[in-house]
């Protein structure tokens, strides 16, 4: 910290500035850490000698300090020293060439790859300001800071790349910033390299929007992506909504390294970053250029390998499915949301106009209205479903067992809507994107343990086509485009024929029939043509239950909620032994599967991928018959 002229001693400068910012704060300033530097904002008016003093503390570095900077930096830069690599800031067009050299000298000397990482910024205007830093009344800074919350900085419509840091096993890690990133962004160089980024997909998004590739006038040889967060998720396991798969769960996987996280959502569009900042940034670039050697080994000799590249060459289309976005029909939808909005009041008023009472809204509320319903019919109590703490079931699946009452029809209605209006309503109109007018979720390359997709913000892979058909109306093509829906007929039961290789179940789809119809006529003991519509919706649930592993009680359950189909317990029981009956190379096959995944200690899905034993933390780490078959 550099000497203050005037100030005899730190115990007086700290008694001066605390008195200072108490006053400023009183008086409507506002402070902020913007990178090396701090911003002091002023009311209009002003006493003058005060505002003189506060630039003088902030013009000789006291203010940062003060307010929290050097504490904010800390932890970067210790893990940076811990990391050995120095981190350089190239901003002018002229130090390019030579910064560039350097990598290029690295990755001949090493292990041919290139560690990448950006940081992003908002553009002015996009989404809501950094919040000032709050004050305790005796000029303190407050402990507990607002969280800023913008997700602008995660969308390359309305962000830009503030900073980009590339290594490639040297001693330094270069931070492009200013001039300097314009102008390594448009190096064909860049692009044939063979990048290594931790969560690929958001990097190549940000690099496709602002610095999309231009065909070269000559051939050249084209670079490789790959990304150490889908990597992680082979070796590791995705986690909870693919939560293990970040990059501080790889580094203490690994290197048992702590990440610090709390320069993430700093001041990337800074004038100046701060040490702290440059440490964090070229961190990231260090570590996915240490961890990529490490996963590709472990990936190729537990012959994962076919799975990663199968998610890796997926990362260029999904980010560009991302940038694109899904037109919206921002009118449509208006028109419907106000429908359901009518829908939900009128739901209420008929519940009102029952009862003589409001709608129930907390949990206990709903958890009496249904002992009170339940205690008016008998019938259905004892095989109620409860919750796992033993309560009973609210969902709206089970409710419908009691539709035929009019108070549980009116609160069906309530919760239907009120789920629309939640998931579907304005929320979902405000992610709509000034920009491009349309709407940009995320497509997560397999976020769930089986491999398959996820979707978030908003999750466009489950718009309501059973609650609200009409909704799909608001899903509109761009000028001189259609959309094309597209579905694999009864895929599972065609998967589950070729895995077990069960042969009366091959046969059916070999001989165009119907595998609904062809189990309902066995369960029922009729002949193929005598089965009802009713009889072949019921056969649903049991050929994906028995195949999914699903026990009586189970079936049952789902039959109910998925499809309405009402079965007793028995009933289950022999619908699943009659399908067993029949399919006794696929039941034999299930068993076989899950003693076989037990007995190794994993579940092999394909192409390398598992699911291991030891990830299956909620049920303590044991493979379920259920999930072996799944």
């Amino acid at each position: 910290m550099s000497a203050v002229v005037e100030h005899p001693s730190f115990r007086q400068a700290l008694t001066e500035l605390l008195q200072l910012v108490r006053e400023a704060a009183a008086l409507g300033v506002t402070f902020r850490i913007s990178g090396a530097l701090v911003t002091v904002t002023f009311p209009e008016p002003f006493p003058n000698s005060l505002r003189a003093r506060l630039c003088e503390y902030r013009d000789s570095g006291w203010l940062g300090p003060y307010l929290g900077a050097e504490r904010l930096d800390e932890p970067a830069k210790v893990f940076a020293a811990e990391l050995g690599i120095a981190a350089v800031v190239v901003t002018a067009r002229e130090q390019v060439p030579e910064a560039i050299r350097q990598l290029q000298r690295d990755i001949d000397a090493f292990d041919g790859h290139l560690g990448l990482d950006i940081e992003t910024s908002p553009r002015p205007g996009q989404g809501a300001p950094r919040p000032a830093i709050q004050f305790n009344h005796d000029g303190t800074v407050a402990e507990r800071q607002p969280k800023w919350q913008n997700d602008a900085g995660l969308d390359p419509h309305r962000a830009t790349i503030a900073c980009l840091q590339l290594y490639a096993g040297g001693h330094t890690a270069f931070v492009f910033r200013g001039e300097a990133l314009a102008r390594v962004l448009r190096l064909h160089w860049l692009r044939r390299q063979h990048l290594v980024i931790h969560n690929a997909g958001f990097e190549a998004k940000f690099l496709l929007h602002h610095a999309p590739r231009k065909p070269p006038r000559h051939r050249r040889k084209g670079g490789r992506l790959d990304c150490t967060m889908q990597a992680m998720g082979l070796l590791h396991g995705v986690g909870f909504g693919g939560s293990g798969r970040g990059l501080d769960k790889a580094a203490k996987a690994f290197f048992s390294l702590d990440v610090p996280k709390e320069l993430q959502l700093s001041d990337w569009s800074a004038a100046e970053l701060s040490e702290g900042q440059i440490c964090y940034a070229a961190s990231d670039a260090i570590l996915a250029w240490r961890l990529w050697p490490k996963m590709a080994a472990e990936l190729k000799e537990k012959q994962r390998w076919e799975a990663y590249e199968l998610q890796r060459r997926a990362i260029p289309a999904v980010a560009d499915m991302e940038l694109r976005g899904l037109g919206f029909d921002r009118d449509e939808h208006a028109q419907q949301t106000r429908a359901w909005a009518v829908g939900l009041a009128e739901a209420r008023h008929t519940y009102q106009e029952l009862t003589g009472e409001p709608p129930p809204v907390t949990q206990a509320d709903k958890q009496a209205w249904l002992r009170q319903v339940l205690a008016d019919h008998p019938e259905h109590f004892p095989s109620w479903p409860r919750t796992a703490t033993g309560l009973l079931s609210t969902r709206s699946g089970q409710l419908k067992r009691l539709v035929h009452i009019d108070t549980v029809r009116a609160m069906l209605a309530i919760r239907a809507y009120e789920q629309l209006l939640n998931n579907f309503g304005p929320r979902l109109a405000e992610r709509v994107s000034p920009v491009t007018g349309r709407l940009h979720g995320r497509y997560n390359i397999a976020a769930t343990k089986a491999g398959r997709f996820s979707a978030s913000s908003p999750n466009l892979q489950q718009l309501p086509a059973k609650r609200a058909p009409e909704f799909k109306s608001c899903i509109v093509a761009g000028p001189g485009c259609v959309l094309i829906g597209c579905d694999w007929s009864q895929v599972e039961m065609r998967a589950a024929a070729w895995l077990y290789r069960d042969p009366v179940l091959t046969q059916i789809f070999i001989d165009g029939r119907d595998i609904h119809t062809e189990t309902a006529a066995r369960i029922a003991g009729v002949p193929v043509a005598q089965v009802s519509d009713v009889q072949r919706d019921a056969a649903k649930p049991i050929n994906y239950g028995a195949i999914y592993g699903q026990g009586s009680a189970g079936l049952r359950e789902s039959a109910f909620v998925n499809y309405g189909v009402e079965l007793s317990l028995a009933g289950a029981e022999h619908a699943r032994r009659r399908f067993f009956d029949t399919y006794r190379v696929l039941h034999q096959g299930l068993w076989d599967n899950y003693h076989l995944c037990v007995a190794r200690g994993y579940v092999l899905i394909g192409a390398g991928r598992v699911v291991e034993a030891a990830w299956e933390e909620d049920v303590g780490g044991r493979l379920l018959f259920t999930r072996c078959c799944n």
